[in-house]
C-alpha cells in the first residue's frame, strides 16, 4: 500500500459512557479520537454516521446475543476529499449493564491519500475495527500509517459469489449500471439480500468488493456504501445501502424514484435500462469469469484515456461503453470494428481532438492509425470510399502532431479514381464535397492533383466542370473564382479553367431574371476584392485580372441584353459600367455601331438622371439618333415620375440645339408636360416658371426670355390658367418676385387676359388724356362765358365774399380717403357691422368686400372673416355731362337741381312776374339754389362728396358690412378689405349722438337744433 509522507490516518470511537470528549454527563458521545482530528469534522460528519438501529427481526424476538446482530459498515467520501471507513457494532448492555448500546469506530483517510481507494478498496472493506474502548474516557487515539485489515480467506470466484447471492448476468449488469447512474446523479440504491440477518453485513461487503472491482476508477473514487440498515433511508454521501429483508415494501413513496433490488421477493424497481447493448457491462461480466486482472487493466486504460477530462464527463456511463469497445478491439476483437466502422473511428477521433491528445492518448491514436491503414489497404485493392469514413479521415487530417497528412490525401485520390472507374458518380461527388469543406485538405489535395497531368485530367477538370455547372447564379461563379484565388490561385491559371469560368458565367447570366442586379453584384464582388488588395490582404494580380475580365464579359452581355424601351430608371442607376468617370469605357473587342449607340445613349441617360444639375452638355457628343433614343427614354421616365422635381431634368427631354430659332427647347411640349403632371394644383407650374428664369435654356439675358419660351408661357395662361392673375397669392409670391424678363411676360399675359374695355383704355390712354384735357378747357370757357352773360340783379349787388362753409362741409372736406369703424350697437351673435367711409364716390361704389382679413404686426393675414351682407349709401351716377352740378345733385337724390331751375326761370325766364313779392321770392330762391348748387359742385369736384339741399349736411359715402356671427373685433386692429388696409376706429356717434328717446333731445324741442341751410351770414340786397 502506498503511503503519502506527512499524512496519517486518524481514528474516532463513539459509544454510550459516563462522559465523553464533548459532554461531561453520561450518554452517547465520542469517547476517544486522534489529536489531529478536527472537532468540527467529528461533530458534523462523523457523529451522523454513529448510529445503529437493530434489525426488526431480532428486536421482535428480544434477541440478546450480540453475535447475531449484523455490524453496520460504512465507506464514503466527503466534499473536502477525506475518506471515512467506519463500523457500528451492537452491544447488549452499556456501562451500566441496564440498557443496550452500540460501539462505533471510524478511520479517516486524509484527502492526500484518497486515491488509495482505487486499488485498496478490498482491504478497506475488510478493515479490522475495535469492539470497545478500554482507555481513559476522552483519551487520545494514535494516528496510523495504514488501516488494519483482517486476514481472512476470501472467495476467489466472483461469479460464484454473485450466484450465491442470487445475481445472474442480467441482474448484476442492471445493478452495475444502477450504481454508475447513482454515482453520476442523485438516485439511491437499496438492496435486500436473501441471507440470514446475522450474515447480511459480511455478505454485503463481499458483494460491494466485486462491485468496486467492476467499476472504473472515477466511480471507485466516489462510491459511498452502507452494508446494513434496518430501513431504506437516504443518507448524505451514500449511494448503495443494504437493508433488512422485508423493509422494501411495495408502494413505499419514499423510494419510488430510487433503484430497488429485493432479492427476497424478486422485485426490481426502476432498473430497466432497455434492451440496447451495453458494451461495458458485457465486458465486465465476461472478465468476471476470467482469472486475469482484466478489469483493473481496463480501468487503467479508461482512466488514462480520460485524463484531462472534466469530472462530469468521466462519470458518463456512455463514455465507458465506447471505451469498452475500443479496449476489446485493441485486445483483438476486430468484429466490433467491422460491424460499425464509422462509430468506432468517430469515437476514437473524439478522444484525439482535444489539444495534445495524440501524444497523451497514444493507445487510442495507435488504434486509430491501425484502422486507417486497414482502410487504405482496402482502397489500394480497388475498394470504394465510404462517406462517413471519409469525413472522419478529413477531421483527422486537420489534427496537429501526426505524420499521416500525405497518406490521407493519397487515400482520397486513390479512392476517387476507383469511384470514377466504377462509374460511382455519387461517391465521387461526396468525396469532392468532403474535400471542399476543409481548405487545408483542399489545398493539399488539389496541389497534388495539379502536379500530375493524369490526376489533373481525371480529377481536376471534371470537378471544375461539375462545380461550375452546379452553380445556381452568376454570383456563385464569381464566388468560385474568389474562393480558389484565396487558397490555390494556380488552378485559375489553367486555360481550361479560365475558359470554363467565362462560358458558365454567360450561361448563368442568361438565366438571371434581373440581369442588371446580377451584373451589379458582380461589380460589387470585384470592388470588394480591389479594396482588400489595396490594404495588402487581397488576391493576386492574376486572379484580379481574371475577375476584371469576367466583369467586362458581364458588362458586354448586359449592354446587349438591355432594351431602352423597357428599362426602368432604377435599373439604369444600377448599371455599374456607366459610373465610370471617364467619357467612355474601352470595349475589347470594340462594339458594333448599334451597340455603341446604345452605350452612348445609356451613358447620357445615366448622367441625366444620376448626376445633380445635369445640363445640355451631356448631349454634346451624341448623334441625332442617339439623342432621340435617350430623350425618348427620359420623357417616358418623366411622365411616369410622381413629381416634377428636380426641375433640372425637365428641359433636357425637349432639347433640340443651341442654334434653334426661338430657343433651344420645345417649350410648348415642355409646359404641356409640366401642366399635365401638376393637374389642378398650379403651384408646381408657378415654381417651375420661377426656377426657369435663371436657366440659360430659357432666358437670353436677365431682361429677356427666349421668344419661344415667351410664347409658350402666354399660350399656357391663355389656355390653362386664365384666372391666375386674380389669385392674390400668385401675384404676391411669384409675379412680384419675378425677375425683369419673366415680369415682362407676366405683364403681357395679364394684359391679354384683361376685359375688352380695360384693354381699350390701356391702348387709348394717351388719346383719352388729350380728349379729357380739351373737354376741360371747353367747360371752363363755357363757365366763363355764362358768368359774363348773366344779367346783373339783386343777387349780384351783394359784395363778392365767399360764404363760410358749414360744419358738415368742413367735415367732408377733411375726411381721409377711406376709414372703418365698428358700429357700436351691432349684435355679435347676429353679426358685427363694420362701417367703411370713403372720400370718393367711385371708390365707394367699387367697394364690395366678400371677406375681411385680420392682419398681424408682421403684415400677414392671420384670420379671415366672411361678409354675409353689405349696405351701401354711395351716390349712383346719372345720365348727363360728367362733372356738372345737375349730375351730382341728381346722384344724391336731392332737389337742388329743380329748385335752381325754377329760380333761374323766375329771374331770367321769358315770363315777367308782376308782383314784387314774387320777384323777391324768386330772387331769394335763386340765391339759395345757387348757393346750394355751387356748394354741391365744389364738393364733388374736390372730394367727390355731396350735401343735402335740405339740411346742408354731407351725404355719407359709406358701406355697412355685416360679418358672420360670433366675430369679435377690437379697436386698433388692422383689417384687410379689398385693396385697403385700415385701422379699426371707434364709433364717432357713440359719444356725440344725442339720445333721441329723451324728449329734451328731440329736434322739435329746440328750433335752434336744426342746422341752417347755409353757414353764410344773411345779406340783404340794398
Amino acid at each position: 500500500m502506498s503511503t503519502f509522507s506527512g499524512s496519517k490516518i486518524t481514528q474516532q470511537m463513539y459509544t454510550r459512557e459516563r462522559r465523553g470528549v464533548y459532554r461531561s454527563t453520561e450518554g452517547f458521545d465520542t469517547v476517544a479520537k486522534s489529536e489531529s482530528l478536527d472537532n468540527n469534522f467529528v461533530k458534523k460528519t462523523l457523529h451522523p454516521f454513529c448510529l445503529y438501529d437493530a434489525p426488526a427481526e431480532l428486536t421482535v424476538r428480544g434477541e440478546k446475543q450480540e453475535a447475531l446482530y449484523p455490524a453496520e459498515l460504512h465507506l464514503f467520501h466527503t466534499e473536502s476529499g477525506e475518506t471515512v471507513i467506519g463500523n457500528n457494532q451492537y452491544q447488549a448492555t452499556d456501562f451500566t449493564g441496564q440498557r443496550s448500546a452500540f460501539f462505533a469506530h471510524n478511520y479517516v483517510v486524509p484527502a492526500s491519500r484518497a486515491e488509495e481507494i482505487v486499488l485498496s478498496y478490498a482491504d478497506w472493506l475488510q478493515a479490522d475495527f475495535a469492539g470497545s474502548y478500554e482507555g481513559e474516557l476522552g483519551g487520545t487515539l494514535p494516528e496510523l500509517t495504514s488501516i488494519p485489515v483482517l486476514r481472512k480467506v476470501r472467495r476467489s470466484d466472483p461469479l460464484a459469489v454473485l450466484r450465491s447471492l442470487g445475481f445472474g448476468e442480467e441482474l448484476f449488469k442492471a445493478l452495475l449500471q444502477a450504481v454508475m447512474t447513482s454515482v453520476a446523479g442523485k438516485k439511491k440504491i437499496y438492496v435486500a439480500l436473501d441471507v440470514p440477518i446475522s450474515e447480511l453485513s459480511v455478505r454485503a461487503a463481499e458483494l460491494t468488493e466485486h462491485i468496486f472491482a467492476a467499476l472504473p476508477y472515477e466511480f471507485r473514487r466516489r462510491l459511498g456504501v452502507i452494508t446494513y440498515a434496518n430501513e431504506p433511508k437516504s443518507r448524505k454521501y451514500i449511494h448503495l445501502t443494504f437493508v433488512e429483508k422485508g423493509s422494501l415494501r411495495p408502494g413505499d413513496r419514499s423510494v419510488e424514484k430510487d433503484f430497488t433490488f429485493d432479492l427476497v421477493t424478486g422485485r426490481i424497481g426502476n432498473a430497466d435500462f432497455g434492451e440496447s447493448r451495453q458494451p461495458y457491462a458485457d465486458l465486465v461480466w465476461k472478465m468476471l469469469g476470467q482469472k486475469t486482472d482484466g478489469l483493473d487493466d481496463f480501468a487503467r486504460f479508461a482512466d488514462s484515456m480520460l485524463a484531462g477530462e472534466s469530472g462530469e464527463r468521466k462519470l458518463s456511463p456512455a463514455l465507458y461503453n465506447e471505451l469498452a469497445v475500443f479496449y476489446e478491439i485493441e485486445q483483438g476483437n476486430e468484429a466490433l470494428y467491422t460491424e460499425n466502422k464509422s462509430a468506432v473511428l468517430g469515437g476514437l477521433l473524439a478522444y484525439l481532438q482535444t489539444e495534445g491528445a495524440i501524444d497523451t492518448r497514444v493507445r487510442l491514436n495507435d488504434m486509430f492509425l491501425e484502422r486507417f491503414d486497414r482502410e487504405y489497404d482496402l482502397i489500394r485493392q480497388k475498394g470504394m470510399l465510404v462517406p462517413a469514413v471519409m469525413e472522419i479521415f478529413k477531421e483527422y487530417f486537420t489534427l496537429k502532431g501526426h505524420t499521416y497528412k500525405v497518406k490521407v490525401v493519397d487515400y482520397f485520390i486513390n479512392g476517387m479514381l476507383n469511384s470514377q472507374s466504377a462509374g460511382r458518380e455519387d461517391v465521387l461527388g461526396v468525396a469532392y464535397g468532403v474535400i471542399e469543406s476543409n481548405d487545408e485538405l483542399s489545398e493539399a489535395f488539389f496541389k497534388r492533383v495539379l502536379a500530375q497531368p493524369v490526376f489533373r485530367k481525371q480529377l481536376l477538370e471534371p470537378y471544375i466542370e461539375a462545380r461550375l455547372a452546379a452553380a445556381a447564379k452568376s454570383a456563385d461563379i464569381m464566388g468560385f473564382v474568389v474562393q480558389w484565388g484565396r487558397f490555390l490561385p494556380e488552378v485559375l491559371l489553367q486555360p481550361f479553367v479560365r475558359d470554363a469560368v467565362r462560358d458558365y458565367l454567360l450561361e448563368k447570366l442568361q438565366r438571371e431574371t434581373d440581369s442588371v442586379a446580377a451584373v451589379a453584384a458582380i461589380h460589387e464582388t470585384v470592388d470588394k476584392v480591389e479594396k482588400e488588395r489595396r490594404k495588402g490582404t487581397g488576391l493576386s494580380t492574376e486572379v484580379l485580372s481574371l475577375l476584371q475580365e469576367l466583369t467586362a464579359v458581364a458588362d458586354r452581355f448586359l449592354l446587349n441584353r438591355l432594351s431602352l424601351s423597357e428599362m426602368s430608371q432604377e435599373q439604369l442607376l444600377e448599371i455599374a459600367f456607366l459610373r465610370d468617370p471617364r467619357e467612355g469605357m474601352v470595349w475589347q473587342p470594340p462594339l458594333d455601331l448599334i451597340t455603341k449607340q446604345k452605350a452612348n445613349a445609356l451613358r447620357a441617360a445615366y448622367r441625366w438622371f444620376g448626376e445633380e444639375k445635369p445640363n445640355e452638355a451631356i448631349f454634346n457628343k451624341l448623334s441625332p439618333k442617339e439623342l432621340d433614343d435617350v430623350q425618348l427614354l427620359g420623357r417616358r421616365w418623366l411622365q411616369e415620375a410622381r413629381t416634377l422635381e428636380p426641375f433640372d431634368r425637365l428641359p433636357l427631354a425637349f432639347y433640340h440645339s443651341s442654334d434653334r430659332e426661338g430657343g433651344p427647347l420645345d417649350y410648348d411640349e415642355l409646359l404641356k408636360l409640366v401642366n399635365r403632371k401638376t393637374g389642378a394644383d398650379k403651384e408646381d407650374v408657378y415654381r417651375f416658371l420661377a426656377w426657369s428664369q435663371g436657366n440659360s435654356l430659357f432666358s437670353i439675358s436677365n431682361k429677356k426670355l427666349h421668344p419661344g419660351y415667351r410664347r409658350a408661357i402666354l399660350k399656357y395662361f391663355q389656355k390653362h390658367d386664365r384666372e391666375a392673375f386674380k389669385n392674390r397669392d400668385f401675384r404676391k409670391s411669384y409675379v412680384s418676385a419675378a425677375g425683369p424678363a419673366l415680369q415682362n411676360v407676366y405683364n403681357e399675359a395679364r394684359s391679354q387676359l384683361a376685359s375688352s374695355l380695360a384693354r381699350w383704355i390701356s391702348r387709348s390712354r394717351f388719346q383719352l388724356l388729350i380728349s379729357g384735357s380739351l373737354l376741360g378747357v371747353v367747360v371752363i370757357i363755357a363757365i366763363i362765358i355764362i358768368s359774363m352773360l348773366r344779367p346783373e340783379g339783386a343777387g349780384t349787388a351783394l359784395p363778392e365774399t365767399s360764404p363760410s362753409p358749414t360744419p358738415a362741409q368742413t367735415a367732408v372736406s377733411q375726411l381721409p380717403p377711406a376709414s372703418v369703424y365698428l358700429k357700436s350697437n351691432s349684435d355679435v351673435e347676429a353679426g358685427s357691422v363694420l362701417v367703411f367711409t370713403f372720400a370718393k364716390a367711385d371708390e365707394c361704389l367699387q367697394f364690395k368686400p366678400t371677406e375681411i382679413g385680420l392682419v398681424n404686426s408682421a403684415g400677414k393675414i392671420t384670420d379671415t372673416y366672411k361678409v354675409i351682407s353689405t349696405k351701401s349709401t354711395c351716390p349712383v351716377p346719372a345720365s348727363g355731362t360728367p362733372g356738372t352740378a345737375d349730375q351730382d345733385n341728381a346722384a344724391t337724390g336731392g332737389t337742388a337741381t329743380n329748385d335752381a331751375a325754377a329760380a333761374a326761370n323766375a329771374t331770367n325766364g321769358g315770363n315777367t312776374v308782376d308782383t314784387a313779392a314774387k320777384d323777391k321770392a324768386a330772387a331769394t330762391s335763386a340765391n339759395t339754389a345757387g348757393s346750394n348748387s355751387s356748394a354741391s359742385a365744389t364738393a364733388v369736384s374736390g372730394s367727390e362728396k355731396t350735401t343735402s339741399p335740405d339740411t346742408g349736411q354731407a351725404v355719407s359715402l359709406q358701406v355697412d358690412a355685416t360679418l358672420e356671427p360670433g366675430i369679435v373685433l377690437v379697436e386698433g386692429s388692422v383689417l384687410k378689405a379689398g385693396n385697403y388696409s385700415l385701422t379699426l376706429q371707434p364709433d364717432p356717434g357713440s359719444a356725440s349722438t344725442p339720445d333721441l328717446s329723451d324728449p329734451s333731445n328731440s329736434p322739435s324741442a329746440d328750433p335752434s337744433a336744426v342746422p341752417s341751410a347755409t353757414a353764410s351770414p344773411e345779406v340783404t340786397a340794398e
